[in-house]
């Protein structure tokens, strides 16, 4: 699968190729919603700050005027926190089609590294808004955060420190051997794409690797 492909729902592309798009008609609620979020998610990509983002540009990026926005959103901050919460709800859903597709708590947490790996590097634009990219008040926080103030990034999280206490069991904090897991597929997915020249491992390898010495060495 090619990254050109995996654009945020095509709406990269009608920006490269400079062409506005279709105006949505009406009764098309959920289309023109949906095309908010790739718009501002857009310009996120090509280097506007959460800041400097503003609902005329985005609206004029989806091709519609500005008041149309807050037929689906209170403001800018609600449709940027949509967007991140749908972006981590792709993310969750590959992780948990990949913790089902092994029978076993080790081979568990191996295949979600591969998925969050295939995950950063077969959708970069997604990859960079969730942790490349500072959007204030939508940031994963830990266990214990602000009851009735969700993250929409915790339950992905979560998933993965319940696969590592899993295969653990109480010897050890789960919740630090994730946070170590999580900054190793970073840092494997951040420099992969910048330093193609540089001897990494592939993916399945480096999945095994960190799963060793974070796992294995330590049980």
């Amino acid at each position: 699968m090619s990254v050109d492909c995996i654009a945020m729902a095509g709406g990269a592309q009608a920006a490269a190729a400079g062409k506005p798009r279709t105006r949505n008609a009406r009764g098309e609620g959920e289309r023109l919603r949906e095309a908010l979020m790739d718009a501002a998610g857009e310009l996120l990509v090509e280097g506007t700050s959460a800041e400097a983002l503003s609902i005329r540009g985005i609206t004029a990026r989806a091709g519609v005027t500005p008041t149309a926005l807050y037929l689906h959103f209170a403001d800018k901050q609600e449709l940027l926190q949509a967007l991140v919460a749908r972006s981590y709800e792709e993310l969750l859903e590959m992780l948990t089609e990949a913790q089902a597709s092994a029978p076993e708590p080790r081979e568990q947490l191996k295949a979600m590294a591969l998925a969050y790996i295939t995950f950063a590097l077969e959708r970069p634009q997604l990859y960079r808004i969730l942790f490349a990219t500072y959007i204030p008040g939508s940031k994963i926080m830990p266990p214990g955060g602000a009851p009735g103030d969700p993250d929409p990034g915790l339950s992905t999280f979560e998933l993965l420190t319940q696969a590592v206490a899993r295969y653990v069991g109480d010897d050890r904090d789960p919740f630090a051997v994730a946070i170590h897991l999580w900054l190793e597929l970073h840092g494997f997915v951040t420099l992969r794409p910048v330093m193609p020249a540089f001897p990494l491992p592939d993916p399945e390898q480096f999945a095994e690797e960190i799963a060793h010495a974070h796992l294995d060495k330590r049980r």
